[in-house]
């Protein structure tokens, strides 16, 4: 009787190996899915990580910053006996107001195709000559008009018939408009002669304009060279006064003379061309 009890034994053992296996395959099953779930999950956060490194597998170095092109020094002469300043002054700045609007008219003068500034040599001569002082003295030269067509000095005068006045607040705002001819503004100006300049100083390292208390072609006694105090839209001071009188005494010690009226405007003493009014374009 003894088998029958071992088989017994043996069958109660199977049952509980059976059942052990299927509980460990559910759990393996389970497993899975799990794992399988973690695995979205983490998928699921992979995909904006992916996203943003997306630009940075795409992303190519930036262009180096191209540095603005240099206008080159005009070549030759642009009339027979004138020359471009810039050929004998290369860090000169040109700001040409006649070839805008910003001037006392507002609107963009007759016979000024450039910004160029344009002078007979022997007054560029004696001009490059000054400015090598001033460059010792940490300054540069800045031109605001230099040979004048006559076609522009002509469209001056036909303005002055108009009733137009848009810029009187900036340049003439004590002076009624007649008043400016013939005083600040004739028929016939000695910028046209070709020797005459209109100017002030910028300091060498940072090209900013010296403040001199007032601008240029504003018209009235603050603009006069010794000028001190206030006026419509500014003041003049000692310090102003001083910076004036220093760019004067340089500009005669190299040969033009000043002008009381406008502490900017200089001619050349020995002009070579002291009755002729040339009409060829700046450009």
């Amino acid at each position: 009787m003894i088998y029958p009890a071992l088989l017994l034994s043996v069958c109660v053992l199977f049952s509980q190996c059976r059942a052990k296996s299927d509980v460990s395959s559910a759990q393996g099953v389970a497993g899975v899915v799990e794992t399988a779930a973690i695995d979205t999950v983490a998928a699921e956060k992979d995909v904006p990580v992916a996203v943003a490194s997306a630009p940075e597998e795409q992303t190519t170095a930036a262009p180096a910053p191209v540095e603005p092109a240099v206008n080159p020094v005009p070549q030759g002469e642009p009339y027979p006996g004138f020359v471009y300043l810039r050929s004998l002054i290369p860090d000169l700045i040109e700001e040409l107001r006649y070839f805008t609007t910003n001037n006392f008219m507002g609107v963009k003068v007759d016979g000024y195709e450039a910004n160029l500034a344009i002078l007979s040599k022997e007054a560029a001569t004696a001009l490059a000559s000054a400015a090598d002082e001033l460059r010792e003295k940490g300054y540069v030269i800045k031109i605001f008009d230099a040979y004048r067509p006559q076609k522009a000095v002509d469209h001056f005068v036909r303005w002055s018939k108009t009733d137009d006045q848009r810029n009187k607040a900036d340049y003439y705002p004590s002076l009624s408009k007649k008043s400016l001819f013939p005083t600040y503004v004739a028929r016939r100006s000695g910028h046209s002669r070709g020797s005459t300049i209109d100017m002030t100083i910028c300091y060498k390292d940072t090209k900013k304009e010296v403040d001199m208390g007032g601008h240029f072609d504003y018209f009235g006694p603050p603009s006069h060279p010794t000028f001190l105090g206030k006026y419509p839209g500014g003041e003049v001071t000692e310090e102003h006064k001083q910076r004036r009188m220093m760019l004067r005494e340089v500009m005669v010690r190299h040969g033009f003379n000043p002008y009381d009226s406008e502490w900017w405007h200089f001619t050349l003493k020995n002009e070579p061309y002291p009755k002729t009014y040339f009409e060829f374009v700046v450009k």
